[in-house]
């Protein structure tokens, strides 16, 4: 099935087709990520090492309330979706495995732990960031993810989420560059080792690669046929879409901190 085609109500796609459809829903999604995000001004002068360490200190303060709404906004999706759940408890232990380590790994309260400690690296205090009046231009990619949680369709928030895998990919280019160009220690990135693992790999004694989950979860919809989405809000126009803001937070970023003179 081209990836062109409308997704037809209720309309069962085999295990192929589905494959195929989220696969090239994926491929698009990387590469408006190379487009909008690696190789936006952000990320290339990170990695060319030209990035004022001022400017990666803004970025934290305001980078601070997304992981932490996205984790409170799984665990609302594990409530509201687990009549699917339910339905597939082959998906069960992958997505509750995802939840669990969001929050307890490496120690509780999980990720949002390694958050604080990241940016107390960098020179941001916890009271920085969690105090921080987020840019409108950064805010936005929560509250995109906050509609789609209140008020879309399965398959809009679930196509929102294959944007997992690509974080992985973002927090290697981010522990690569701060280990080669600003002498940081790999010890003192662990925020970056553990989201390049835990989206990428299985990790942790079996916990399957949270970018995996989520194609998973999203395949398996297609072949239910559980594909119902608002008018304008389809599955690529979420998933592209989510790209898109996370390019707006960065490039604000940016924009923000040459305004400001770093």
């Amino acid at each position: 099935m081209s990836k062109s085609e409308p997704l037809d109500w209720g309309k069962r796609l085999s295990p192929n087709e589905a494959r195929a459809y989220t696969e090239a829903i994926c491929e698009k999604m990387r590469r408006r990520w190379q487009e909008k995000i690696f190789n936006g001004p952000f990320m290339r002068e990170l990695r060319e090492g030209k990035l004022p360490l001022e400017t990666i200190r803004l970025f934290w303060r305001h980078w601070y309330s997304y992981p932490v709404e996205i984790n409170n906004f799984h665990l609302i999706i594990y409530q509201r979706h687990m009549g699917f759940f339910s339905r597939h408890p082959e998906l069960l232990a992958p997505y509750v495995g995802k939840i669990s380590d969001e929050l307890v790994n490496p120690t509780i309260p999980g990720h949002i732990q390694v958050l604080i400690q990241q940016g107390e690296v960098f020179g941001v205090s916890r009271e920085e960031m969690v105090n921080c009046e987020v840019y409108a231009e950064c805010r936005a990619l929560t509250e995109f993810a906050r509609g789609l949680v209140y008020e879309g369709s399965m398959i809009e928030w679930w196509a929102r989420s294959l944007n997992e895998e690509m974080f992985g990919h973002w927090a290697k280019q981010w522990r690569q560059a701060l280990l080669d160009k600003y002498g940081f220690k790999d010890a003192d990135l662990h925020y970056f080792r553990v989201h390049e693992e835990a989206d990428l790999e299985e990790h942790e004694g079996g916990l399957m690669a949270h970018g995996q989950v989520a194609q998973l979860v999203f395949r398996k919809l297609l072949e239910d046929g559980l594909v119902w989405s608002r008018p304008g809000w389809g599955p690529e126009y979420c998933c592209l879409t989510n790209a898109d803001y996370v390019g707006l937070f960065h490039d604000g970023i940016y924009r923000h901190a040459k305004a400001d003179g770093f």
